[in-house]
């Protein structure tokens, strides 16, 4: 079975446990025998210095150039057996998570922004799970203000949908379309952030964030926009749950983030799923095994960067 999340429940985050489930992780078989396909050698020592070694090493698979979008990821042929190994190894590594909430009811449920499609699947996977029953008091979109390139506005027309400038503004659309929304109730900006509400619907209050970029002259990345919705729209507290809705494989790199930023700091439980059969097979393309790889670095940075909020002493 795939190696499950690092736990965070509600109250307090257990360090230890998180440390252990990404020390685990990091020290896999899965891991070493994938490292092994690209010329690399898992060495021994603390899962720190592992983990290091494994965010240095993890260079060799990114074929992003380090600044480009995941739809600009660069193709490899790998052969067809070997393809398969590394995929198999991929997900025996557990990018992908679960694809149902372990619960009925949570106090927020947070839906990520990303691509056109990736966000109408996201939205439209929430939108079910609330006419299934699925309890909150608020609902989020987090996106950016990415501006969509020429491809993606053509995607949106194939699409039918209506102008589409930015990120946050396909998350807006993607709401507003799957939750049956109207005009907003409130609206407020700050410098690079912009913030809309509609109060008092069936599901719950409903949020978008277009979040502020902390990274001058980027967009905002996954980190920014939890940031930003715990500083804009709801900050949670120890007695929360949160639930977070991504998609296969980005599942394991954003609920790390999600834990080390919102379970470490606020206290609150987190949970991330990704979307099911239906919304992937309606929405979601298949991915080369090159975008695997690339998230498998995203995970290996995330998990470092948690696993160290977790046993570095605290400041006095």
């Amino acid at each position: 079975m795939p190696f499950a999340l690092p736990p965070c429940e509600p109250g307090g985050l257990d360090r230890a446990a998180v440390a252990a489930s990404i020390a685990a992780w990091v020290t896999s078989p899965e891991l070493s025998a994938l490292a092994a396909h690209f010329d690399g050698e898992l060495p021994a020592g603390s899962p720190a210095g592992v983990l290091e070694w494994a965010a240095d090493f993890s260079t060799v698979w990114d074929f992003r150039g380090g600044v480009r979008e995941r739809f600009d990821t660069a193709r490899v042929d790998f052969g067809p057996e070997l393809d398969g190994r590394l995929r198999a190894l991929v997900h025996e590594l557990g990018l992908g998570g679960r694809d149902r909430p372990s619960l009925d009811a949570y106090d927020h449920v947070v839906v990520l922004g990303g691509g056109i499609r990736i966000t109408l699947g996201r939205v439209d996977y929430t939108a079910r799970l609330l006419a299934e029953g699925l309890r909150t008091r608020t609902v989020a979109g987090l996106g950016s203000l990415r501006w969509r390139d020429d491809r993606e506005h053509r995607e949106a027309v194939r699409l039918g949908l209506g102008p589409v400038d930015t990120e946050a503004d396909m998350v807006m659309m993607a709401l507003r379309q799957y939750l049956q929304l109207p005009d907003p109730t409130a609206q407020r900006q700050g410098d690079g952030w912009w913030h809309r509400t509609w109060a008092g619907q069936p599901v719950g209050d409903v949020h978008v964030l277009a979040a502020a970029s902390t990274r001058p002259g980027m967009r905002a990345n996954t980190a920014d926009t939890l940031i930003g919705w715990a500083e804009h729209v709801v900050t949670p507290t120890p007695s929360e749950r949160v639930l977070l809705v991504t998609n296969d494989p980005y599942v394991r790199h954003q609920h790390c983030d999600a834990v080390r930023l919102l379970g470490a700091r606020y206290g609150c439980g987190v949970e991330t799923v990704g979307i099911d059969g239906r919304a992937t097979e309606g929405w979601h393309r298949p991915l080369s095994t090159t975008e695997l790889l690339q998230d498998l670095r995203s995970a290996i940075l995330a998990s470092r960067n948690l696993y160290a909020a977790c046993t570095e002493p605290a400041a006095a």
